[in-house]
């Protein structure tokens, strides 16, 4: 499976994230009508507080949904938001055709390279700049090529998904959509500052514009 659960010591679910394919029997799912989609979109995205289950990005543009199983199933269970980067990682045979991203060897987490790409854009790095920090290595198929989600399709036999082993990674070549603006969308975690009451003196006074009492 390529999205799986563990029990840490608190009792909490932690998702792990790998870059994997689904199963051709599940590529083309029939969707609800967009009305219906809305909503069931908005529904899981309120439960999950807005927040990608892998990485625990917080955004409000862009976020994705995930079915964690079967792509038949649209109930709320099998649902979970995804930033775009980590969506594409679970999708590698689709972004490598689009040459979104690259697959090679890393000693870091594929969840740590999706974190320290963001923080890299979020300072103004090139994806190029952020690769080259990674100190990567290459793997037994060229970095760009689509045979790793085909190798994985034919191994996969009936489940659902499969995935790379570590060290295998999903490294970001050329994504955009990097939703780093979390900070403008949710008031509560701007600096202090920025929260603080207009000074009385900023605020038109309500008594200058009152009529006066007549009586």
């Amino acid at each position: 499976m390529t999205v799986r659960r563990k029990t840490s010591t608190k009792a909490q679910s932690k998702w792990v994230l790998r870059p994997g394919v689904i199963n051709p029997a599940y590529w083309f799912p029939k969707r609800p009508k967009q009305t219906v989609w809305r909503r069931l979109r908005k529904t899981v995205l309120e439960r999950d507080n807005w927040t990608c289950v892998f990485c625990g990005h917080r955004a409000r543009k862009w976020m994705n949904l995930h079915h964690v199983r079967s792509s038949r199933s649209n109930s709320p269970k099998n649902l979970v938001p995804v930033c775009v980067a980590c969506h594409a990682v679970l999708h590698i045979g689709y972004n490598l055709s689009l040459g979104v991203i690259e697959i090679w060897q890393s000693k870091l987490s594929q969840v740590e390279i999706v974190r320290r790409t963001r923080e890299g854009v979020r300072q103004g790095r090139t994806l190029s700049s952020i690769k080259r920090s990674l100190r990567l290595k290459r793997g037994s198929l060229p970095p760009k090529s689509i045979d790793w989600a085909n190798q994985l399709v034919l191994g996969m036999g009936r489940k659902s998904r499969a995935s790379l082993e570590e060290p295998y990674c999903a490294v970001f070549v050329m994504l955009k959509r990097w939703q780093i603006e979390e900070d403008c969308l949710f008031p509560e975690v701007l600096p202090n500052k920025a929260l603080q009451p207009t000074p009385p003196s900023a605020v038109p006074s309500a008594r200058k514009r009152r009529s006066p009492r007549r009586g």
